[in-house]
């Protein structure tokens, strides 16, 4: 029990920066409102469906802006040194919504979040958010943590990694352009008030802010 409750310990003291390669169940994107890859008549044998407007264009990124945004912040927890497991429930910051706007409306969402889950190296388009699965609907846990030995005022963050990007689609009836705004994946830090996160990611630092104020100029915590 002791070997395990020691490997188990979290490290208050650090900037925790878990970035998830692919959605956690706290941050999957679903199928939902997205088209199937078939359609089948009452008799069983597919139905003939016209080809999407385009589906073949060449999509041209003029810009991709891709960061951490912070999404979900704690309450402050006060924390004794023999409390053993805490729990700290995040509350939601900010609402990611996306979106995809084009100059021709023939033109697919679904075409556009394909091109660019291939224009940043991914070949599943499921783990970008398409419109309607805005990041607040995502289902939100509590954290658990160990704080046996650790004594202070606590904090959990989470946030997302959120893409803003413009594009040009090549048409037969011309240039089609557009924006588009998504998000994946999930990042979590957990920060001890009055210890400098000492760290270049925004939201981490908007998360000490908002919870435990300015940091200090000293004490500073680790980050990886």
């Amino acid at each position: 029990m002791t070997g395990s409750r020691t490997a188990r310990r979290h490290r208050w003291l650090m900037v925790a920066l878990l970035c998830a390669v692919a959605p956690s169940a706290a941050a999957c994107t679903t199928a939902a409102g997205k088209p199937s890859a078939q359609k089948t008549t009452s008799a069983g044998t597919k139905a003939a469906t016209a080809a999407p407007y385009c589906a073949g264009g060449a999509v041209r990124w003029s810009s991709v802006n891709r960061e951490r945004r912070l999404t979900e912040v704690s309450p402050v927890v006060k924390v004794g040194k023999n409390d053993g497991w805490v729990t700290f429930h995040p509350g939601l910051v900010r609402n990611i919504v996306p979106q995809v706007s084009t100059s021709d409306d023939r033109v697919s969402a679904h075409q556009v979040l394909t091109a660019l889950a291939k224009h940043l190296k991914w070949t599943d388009v499921e783990e970008l958010a398409a419109p309607g699965e805005e990041s607040a609907d995502r289902r939100r846990h509590p954290v658990r943590t160990d704080s046996l030995g650790h004594a202070g005022r606590f904090v959990e963050a989470e946030g997302l990694q959120v893409v803003d990007a413009s594009f040009t689609v090549t048409c037969p009836g011309g240039d089609v352009y557009g924006s588009v705004t998504t998000w994946f994946g999930n990042s979590g830090a957990s920060l001890a008030c009055g210890v400098n996160p000492r760290t270049k990611e925004a939201w981490v630092n908007e998360a000490y802010r908002l919870t435990c104020g300015p940091p200090p100029a000293s004490k500073a915590g680790r980050t990886h």
